[in-house]
């Protein structure tokens, strides 16, 4: 009984551990969020200006000072602390679209009823 819930315990802490670093960006997009992230193109962002990006702040810090340079944003990015702002999931289309109601989308029987 202990082997199956130690076995259970490690399959679920290494499922969790592949799936907590998020995905890799290219370098392109790295750059292309940290200037996002520091339009004023200062040296370093704040925790605040990194927080719609960096998934774990501390973790991107290794210096542990208030702030990143570009150089822990970017390796950041490459272990995957960094996330792209499409990466939500939400629908980016325009609101005002709507679907066709579902009788427009009925097929149609060979006299030509919807019905």
């Amino acid at each position: 009984m202990k082997v199956i819930l130690l076995a259970g315990v490690f399959a679920a802490s290494t499922a969790f551990g592949a799936h907590a670093a998020g995905t890799i960006l290219s370098q392109a997009e790295c750059d292309t969020l940290w200037n996002q992230a520091n339009p004023s193109g200062a040296a370093t962002i704040t925790q605040a200006q990194a927080q719609p990006y960096v998934t774990d702040f501390k973790a991107a810090n290794p210096d542990g000072d208030t702030s990143l340079d570009q150089k822990e944003f970017s390796a950041a990015c490459k272990s995957g602390l960094v996330k792209g702002t499409g990466s939500s999931g939400a629908a980016s289309g325009d609101p005002s679209e709507k679907m066709a109601p579902a009788e427009k989308m009925a097929p149609k029987d060979s006299s030509g009823s919807k019905y």
